[in-house]
């Protein structure tokens, strides 16, 4: 491998790394450019680091824009607080042992359970608003929770900041997507052809520019929200000389706000049909069929607030909770079939099987 190849494989090293982001381990992201046909990303949840999982961002052009959301992460029960940690894991602190303490964006619980939020501002929003919750009783910590949720559920909001954040980066992300091309593409192939030779030097003269010409945009579109922006201009200088930086520039206008994430399933103007449905179904599974659930069994918080939204978004129940196709035993939450005999799932901690339709 010649020293230009070794070069151009740090080059990729570096930018898969700027890719990545600790997110909170429930986090999802959606990738667009515009007000349709967003997709949706995960982290890597089997991997915990400090509270989070990493997340690799849409890494190749044409370059997208990125919005966060997060799904309920506290909900208030009974005795105690539901502390969602991944998307299958979940853990309950009693009221009386939450001992809420903010350290940068981690928030702690108590009883050695912490969660990573994206930044040390909603952290805080999160002690406050869990230690007013600690202070209601039950019935006034639900009603709490279902106005949460009815604003985080918010579509338009959601998908006029997703669009908006888009249309602020889109400059960003033209000259992004054209650096990428000319330091992966056009110099790969220019030295690959002529070696160490002046045409090389002439492209890689062309690239520093492109760099000089990020770090103003990078500067010019940053001056409303430079305060949410860590060491705003030392970014800037790190543009005009590390690629990597360069060609992830527009994250820093994507991901730095200071607004509350809204709900994934508030991206329904954003998706397509059929993906947002499948996330609906697994939302609606997760929040109605909790362990030990029967068919007498009230809804939770959670999916009061996920069937209120779905009447006023005119879905109808058979769409969000298709009944099985099957003459055996169903598991409503994990869908799986079981033996004539068997009243619950195991797997799902005790839910009670639904019974095929005679």
């Amino acid at each position: 491998m010649t020293d230009g190849q070794t070069l151009l494989a740090v080059f990729v090293l570096l930018y898969l790394m700027e890719c990545l982001r600790l997110v909170p381990a429930t986090a999802w992201m959606a990738a667009g450019t515009g007000n349709k046909g967003w997709s949706t990303l995960r982290p890597w949840m089997k991997l915990q680091l400090g509270g989070g999982s990493p997340l690799l961002l849409s890494p190749l052009p044409p370059m997208r824009a990125h919005a966060l959301a997060l799904p309920w992460i506290f909900a208030p029960d009974h005795d105690s607080l539901r502390v969602r940690l991944t998307d299958s894991v979940s853990t309950y602190v009693p009221w009386e042992q939450l001992a809420l303490r903010v350290e940068e964006n981690l928030l702690h619980l108590g009883t050695g359970c912490r969660v990573r939020l994206p930044s040390a501002a909603l952290a805080e929003v999160w002690r406050q608003r869990l230690a007013e919750w600690q202070g209601l009783k039950p019935e006034q910590r639900r009603k709490a929770f279902l106005k949460h949720a009815r604003a985080s559920l918010d579509v338009k909001s959601a998908s006029q900041s997703a669009a908006a954040s888009a249309g602020q980066s889109r400059a960003l992300r033209l000259l992004a997507t054209t650096h990428f091309m000319w330091c992966f593409g056009v110099l790969s192939v220019l030295y690959h052809r002529f070696g160490d030779s002046l045409p090389v030097l002439a492209a890689a003269g062309v690239l520093l520019l492109l760099q000089f010409i990020q770090s103003w945009l990078f500067l010019r579109n940053t001056r409303k929200n430079a305060a949410l922006i860590p060491h705003r201009r030392w970014r800037a200088l790190g543009i005009v000389f590390l690629p990597q930086l360069t060609m992830r520039a527009f994250d820093s206008v994507n991901l730095s706000t200071d607004a509350e994430p809204p709900h994934p399933l508030a991206w329904r103007s954003l998706l397509d049909e059929k993906p947002w449905l499948e996330h609906a179904r697994q939302f609606w599974r997760e929040s109605r069929y909790t362990p030990g659930w029967s068919e007498n069994a009230p809804l939770t918080p959670e999916a009061e607030a996920l069937r209120s939204f779905f009447q006023s978004e005119g879905v109808a129940e058979t769409d969000y909770d298709p009944p099985a196709e099957t003459k055996l035993p169903t598991c409503p939450r994990c869908r799986a079939e079981y033996q004539s005999g068997v009243t619950s799932c195991a797997d799902c901690g005790g839910v009670e099987l639904r019974q095929p339709a005679t």
